[in-house]
């Protein structure tokens, strides 16, 4: 690889991708097959890979089809039903799913090493053997017209199809993966039949298989679960063609939101083009990031928009370069206008050196980071060799990349981002058209050391040498029980003012500082927590913790960047208003918890958020960032003596101050029960019930979160009785809200608005039987066996370790209790379960439903 700049301390060339491994088979019958060994955690991945999707559906191209046959893999088999399916991967420690995008479906499992030939056997029995019966498909029709609803609802995926359809107009990429309600309704049993005949071939299918496993072992099991799979005849779908556009396109339509939505798109070629090496790194430059040109122009100078994006996506023949922003109505015209300066800039000048060697090293940590987990490593693989035909694309793409000049990135602007081929589509809120414009609407882990610094604050370090990154995670208490009703909002706003100016530089300078060198930085809060973080590669580790140590000793608090930030957050309020589960989870918790600190969320109110000024988030920075208030963990490729030096020299100035866990003393919710209907411009239907229960530190928590594990997954109760049996919900789930001295547990349901009234009898009726029986044996067993193999997965990667070690010992448990947990969930008995379902479930509900 050529080196990009002899000065730079971790240029590509000494921080290269570790040595592709891969090994690549094919069965006689066609059937490709990719493994990696990878024995750093006890985990595996398998994904099947079938080379169709939305494309390939023929005289049924706007139908949906590829998409309805993944969902029919799960219905059951000649030798499965389909909770046995569910049900016999769980009980392996697998997790399952699957996806269609536009040119292939796949199939997922991960889960532990020694059960990998169980998960390619029921796999195989899926892929050879599901019966697609005729009643499974009706129910599961509807279900799918619930997911149809879901997406009339999101104005993202309006925005996106609005996009597809103005920007081609042969090619199959105009219609959307999920297809038109009214072609899918014609779809009938033998459709389904000859897609799967016709495309599910082993020869037009291929295998990917990583983690811990022993290849000569694993071949032996595809050899004896799909060697017999016959080879037949298989002739590629052929791609119409797609006119050449001559002139800029246009199309806006209204939605049922507040916020504006702009999307510009240029045609461009597919994944294995020679130029599609320097229109993505042209989209980066344009906008990933806090340091991209649209972000530090319509956000942070300017700012007018709530979120801003640019890149190209490609099928494998064509796609489209694409930049978006979501803003006030009353901006758009302005932020439309300095997009188009920036993008006639890109055609001037193209971009600066420094801004290669930043997409280099991006790209670089990015692969690095995709390696740290099971499912990463064989998701790169497998994309690698749907695109490209070579396992090590990711290498060859950075070499692309590597090599490019500015001259490169100047011609591919200039070559695609022209007038002529620029497709410009816009959403706006109901009756604003019509107002403003007259326009009718169309591995093995080290141990963990501790340390406590001189100013109290704890220091975590894990020492994990497997790969050359490092993550570091600052944490503080904070959060909702430290704010009121007329502060809720602040921990979240001055959390993201940390990074707007700190000591002599700028916003722009700290989003630069890191992203030039391939790492990130997060600065943001949650419920109970303010909290400072990044990710980089070995050697940048003390630039990373002393860019946080100044985010928390020399904050600037620019009054400028605090209205901008104020503005975002009271449009991302907005936008949960705009989803019926998230309004129904929040009217719930609102009248669970009325009159306590729980009753408000993260994000505060409009009218708490559009209060807030500099004093008071410097007020709240100084009574939480606290030596004895906070935790900050470093995990990665480092030594752990160096770190505690770093660590001690960087953030002595932080004050030792108090912790603040006095604050969240347990509390007691004295709300009577209560039923709220509330009414969105919405397709769907959805219900929640609601109870309050305990806080994490219960011992009756990990009981309840066992409880949701086993109501949660494709083989629960629920699932299979409410979604599966009756047909009458798209989603139907639980969720264990557990924070510190408080909690509730939430069960609900997404469904036809005309069903809410048997939804609920027959969700009531389930939760009846659960608190009068608590989960039977299998389920018991099941959801230990998931909760794990989903807790192990939770352990890989730098960034996840050094954040939920950090949390343990900030919410007073210690660090060790994130390594007991396992132990703790095992030793759960029936009889627990059935003491806590009756003591939690036998109350009368809180209840909350949602419809148009």
């Amino acid at each position: 690889m050529n080196q990009l700049h002899s000065t730079s301390p971790a240029a590509p060339d000494q921080l290269s991708l570790p040595p592709n491994a891969a090994q690549f088979h094919t069965l006689n019958n066609g059937l490709e097959v990719i493994l990696l060994e990878d024995h750093a955690h006890p985990l595996a991945s398998v994904q099947f890979w079938v080379k169709a999707g939305s494309l390939h559906e023929e005289k049924w191209t706007g139908a949906g089809l590829a998409h309805l046959v993944e969902h029919m893999f799960f219905k059951g088999t000649t030798t499965r039903t389909a909770s046995q399916i569910s049900q016999e991967i769980q009980a392996r420690g697998g997790y399952v799913n699957a996806y269609t995008t536009f040119e292939r479906t796949v199939y997922w499992i991960e889960g532990v090493a020694e059960q990998v030939d169980g998960y390619l056997g029921i796999l195989s029995d899926m892929a050879r053997n599901s019966n697609f019966d005729a009643g499974e498909l009706v129910k599961e029709q509807e279900v799918i017209r619930r997911e149809f609803a879901m997406d009339n609802d999101d104005p993202q995926s309006a925005l996106q199809h609005l996009l597809q359809q103005t920007a081609f107009r042969e090619h199959p990429l105009r219609h959307p993966i999920i297809g038109h309600l009214e072609v899918f309704n014609q779809v009938g049993r033998e459709d389904v039949v000859h897609f799967v005949n016709r495309h599910y071939v082993p020869n037009n299918c291929f295998l990917v298989i990583t983690g811990a496993i022993d290849s000569a072992t694993i071949m032996e099991s595809v050899e004896k679960h799909y060697g017999t799979w016959q080879r037949r005849p298989y002739e590629p779908v052929m791609m119409p063609d797609e006119p050449d556009q001559v002139a800029t396109r246009q199309a806006k339509r209204e939605f049922a939101t507040d916020i504006a939505r702009l999307s510009l798109g240029w045609q461009v070629p597919g994944d294995s083009h020679p130029d599609k090496p320097a229109l993505d790194v042209l989209g980066f430059i344009l906008g990933s990031g806090r340091s991209s040109r649209l972000n530090l122009l319509l956000r942070e100078e300017l700012g007018i928009a709530h979120w801003v994006g640019a890149g190209a996506w490609s099928a494998l023949d064509r796609g489209l370069f694409a930049v978006e922003a979501e803003c006030d109505p009353e901006d758009l015209a302005q932020v439309e206008e300095a997009i188009s300066k920036i993008i006639q800039t890109a055609r001037e000048e193209g971009c600066k050196p420094d801004e290669l060697d930043k997409a280099v090293r991006t790209t670089l940590s990015h692969q690095l980071r995709t390696r740290s987990t099971t499912r990463g490593m064989a998701s790169s693989l497998a994309h690698s060799w749907m695109s490209v035909g070579n396992l090590n694309h990711d290498r060859a793409y950075l070499e692309r990349i590597s090599t490019l000049t500015v001259a490169d990135i100047v011609q591919v602007a200039r070559k695609y981002l022209v007038p002529e081929t620029l497709s410009r589509v816009s959403i706006h809120p109901t009756g604003t058209l019509e107002k403003t414009t007259g326009i009718a609407t169309t591995h093995t882990r080290e141990e963990i050391q501790s340390f406590t610094l001189s100013n109290g604050l704890t220091l975590l370090v894990g020492e994990n040498p497997r790969l050359p990154l490092v993550s570091v995670r600052t944490q503080f208490l904070s959060g909702v029980p430290s704010e009121t009703s007329e502060t809720g909002g602040v921990t979240q706003i001055t959390a993201q003012l940390l990074a707007k100016g700190a000591g002599k530089r700028s916003a722009e300078q700290i989003g630069a500082l890191l992203e030039d060198r391939g790492g990130s930085l997060q600065s943001s809060a949650d419920v109970h927590r303010l909290f400072v973080g990044s990710d980089v590669m070995k050697g940048d580790e003390e630039l990373a913790m002393g860019l946080i140590a100044d985010l928390l000793t020399v904050p600037t608090f620019p009054v400028k960047s605090l209205a901008t930030l104020k503005k975002r957050q009271i449009a991302s309020i907005r936008e949960e208003m705009e989803d019926p589960l998230t309004v129904a989870l929040r009217r719930a918790r609102k009248e669970i918890f009325a009159g306590l600190s729980y009753e408000r969320t993260a994000m505060g109110t409009i009218e708490s958020v559009q209060a807030l000024d500099v004093d008071a988030c410097k007020t709240h920075f100084q009574q939480t960032v606290q030596g004895k208030n906070g935790v900050i963990s470093v995990f990665g490729d480092v030594k752990a003596e160096e770190v505690r030096e770093q660590v001690a020299r960087l953030f002595s100035p932080i004050p030792p101050g108090t912790s603040h866990r006095d604050q969240y003393a347990p509390l007691t919710p004295t709300a009577e029960p209560s039923r709220h209907e509330l009414t969105l411009d919405k397709e769907q239907g959805v219900l929640v019930v609601g109870f309050p229960t305990v806080g994490l530190e219960h011992d009756l928590a990990p009981v309840l979160h066992l409880i949701d594990e086993a109501c949660s997954d494709m083989g629960s109760r629920l699932f299979n009785r409410i979604r599966e049996e009756m047909g009458l919900a798209y989603y139907v789930g639980t969720q264990a809200f557990h924070a510190l001295g408080a909690g509730a547990f939430y069960f609900y349901v997404g469904t036809d608005p005309a069903k809410l009234d048997l939804v609920e009898t027959e969700l009531l009726k389930e939760v009846a039987d659960l608190a009068a029986n608590g989960l039977q044996p299998d389920e018991m067993e099941r959801a230990k066996t998931t909760w794990k193999s989903s807790y192990l997965r939770g352990q890989q990667g730098n960034g996840a370790l050094a954040d939920a070690f950090g949390w343990q010992q900030l919410n007073g448990r210690g660090y060790q209790h994130q390594l007991i947990q396992p132990e703790i969930i095992s030793s759960i008995t029936p009889e627990q379960v059935k003491a806590a379902a009756a003591i939690f479930f036998s109350t009368k509900p809180f209840v909350v439903r949602v419809k148009p």
